[in-house]
């Protein structure tokens, strides 16, 4: 039995109290005036109205005490009722929120895993790194091609496709790795995620952290947070993260809040979902100090 059908059960007892006792009350008001005044009735008007007013002064206070907690008690559960009905309504409000949250978010969450499939031409060279869409005529892939590890004493241009979602793991696997002796090919490649190849992400971004913070049931969101997360890769949370962040540092005047909102979305619930720690310090030491500043790590 809930607390709140033991509040009931009480309230009620009480009520029943309260009527035997009023009830008890007028029977030996009325016995008493009985064995005084006898029982037989009489004639006179008078007689009437001064038994009237006995009785009426009698059962006044008592009837009117009894009704005054009768109202108090309705009162009590009709409040009762209209809040169980607004919790209600709520939930159910809640559930419908989840489930066209859940499906939007979903839907975007399907549209970068293929974005990630995209091929897209990788030019490594000693000193430079660079992306080009695959149609981009400037360089042809060779029909044959092996898999180089990035090698600075290697002179020839390496060129091949690769997708995206590759790009952003050996780009993670980097930022926790030694940097290129090459000062600007180091440069070039830690940009390569702010460039226009992974331009298109920003707004799916941009929805799913404002999709994300319209949930507002804690219970839903940590359900949603968990299943979303586990359809993109960690690399892919941590790319966005980073792009995040990049948009909170350039944001313009006016685009301050939406920044503000979008990475605080992505990069709370990245950092709640990860549970590796070890990928953490593959994010750039610029968003790691922010993420300790908001202590989020």
């Amino acid at each position: 039995m809930t607390e709140q059908e033991i509040q009931q059960k009480k309230e009620a007892e009480f009520i029943k109290l309260m009527i035997i006792v009023a009830v008890l009350v007028l029977l030996i008001a009325g016995a008493t005036f009985g064995f005084l005044f006898g029982l037989t009735p009489s004639e006179e008007l008078k007689t009437w109205v001064d038994t009237a007013t006995i009785f009426t002064g009698v059962a006044t206070p008592i009837l009117s005490t009894v009704s005054v907690f009768l109202l108090y008690f309705v009162w009590k559960d009709n409040r009762r009722e209209l809040a169980e009905t607004k919790k209600a309504l709520i939930e159910q409000s809640d559930t419908q929120n989840f489930s066209v949250i859940k499906d939007a978010v979903f839907e975007v969450a399907d549209e970068v895993k293929d974005l990630l499939q995209v091929e897209v031409k990788e030019i490594n060279k000693n000193i430079s790194y660079t992306l080009l869409d695959i149609d981009n005529p400037l360089y042809e892939v060779p029909t044959s091609f092996l898999d180089i590890d990035f090698d600075d004493e290697f002179p020839k241009e390496t060129i091949r496709k690769i997708k995206q979602e590759s790009i952003l793991e050996k780009y993670f696997f980097h930022m926790k790795g030694k940097s290129f002796v090459s000062e600007e090919k180091e440069i070039q490649f830690e940009n390569i995620i702010f460039t226009d190849t992974f331009f298109k992400y920003i707004d799916k971004v941009k929805t799913i952290a404002l999709f994300m913070r319209a949930l507002k049931s804690r219970e839903y969101k940590g359900i949603l947070e968990i299943t979303l997360f586990s359809k993109l890769t960690i690399f892919t949370w941590l790319f966005f993260v980073e792009i995040a962040f990049h948009l909170l540092k350039t944001a313009k005047v006016g685009e301050k809040e939406t920044a503000e909102l979008v990475f605080a979305e992505i990069a709370g619930l990245t950092c709640r979902q990860l549970k590796e720690v070890y990928w953490i310090d593959a994010l750039s030491d610029e968003v790691l100090l922010e993420l300790k500043a908001r202590k989020l790590l």
